[in-house]
């Protein structure tokens, strides 16, 4: 692995008309991820198990419409109440074993993602941060092809976050 090679973030941001502390609540608790950690309406989300604290881990099913499950183990590097959590997020099978990408050859093995929040009343701007850690040539280039459509997946996850906080 190289450590030299320095890749951009993709930066998504978002106002949501709710506290900040419950939007770090709906980021952190399985009550409030169950409710809208998927791409789009019709998909439900089930937790296998769930330690959200620095240094713990989580494992989570989305099943689709179609009924397709797909498994993603979380790894939590910082989780600091009201305004940030960092993690790793890796695809897996049920029992929680990492597993490659079967979507993009060459998907980089390490995406963090951090969550900064600012509160100002019932508003709270949230900048979303997802990067390659330490990529492979390879896995730069494959992170930089699919910049454009980064916006889709953890795009639709912010929009279905704020359809469910609109709802509270």
């Amino acid at each position: 692995m190289n450590s030299s090679l320095k890749v951009e973030p993709s930066i998504l941001s978002r106002e949501f008309n709710a506290p900040r502390q419950l939007v770090f609540d709906a980021w952190t608790q399985v009550e409030h991820l169950t409710q809208w950690m998927f791409p789009m309406q019709g998909c439900k989300c089930e937790y296998v198990s769930a330690d959200i604290k620095t240094g713990g881990s989580s494992l989570h099913k989305v099943i689709m419409p179609n009924g397709h499950e797909m498994f993603l183990l979380t790894k939590f590097e910082e989780v600091s109440s009201p305004d940030k959590i960092v993690f790793l997020q890796y695809m897996s099978n049920a029992e929680g074993e990492i597993v490659p990408s079967n979507h993009m050859p060459n998907w980089p093995k390490d995406m963090r993602a951090t969550v900064l929040l600012e509160g100002d009343g019932d508003k709270t701007q949230l900048t979303f941060l997802w990067e390659p850690v330490n990529p492979t040539k390879e896995e730069a280039e494959a992170f930089e092809a699919s910049r454009s459509e980064h916006g889709k997946g953890w795009g639709a996850g912010l929009e279905q976050l704020h359809l469910y906080l609109a709802s509270k």
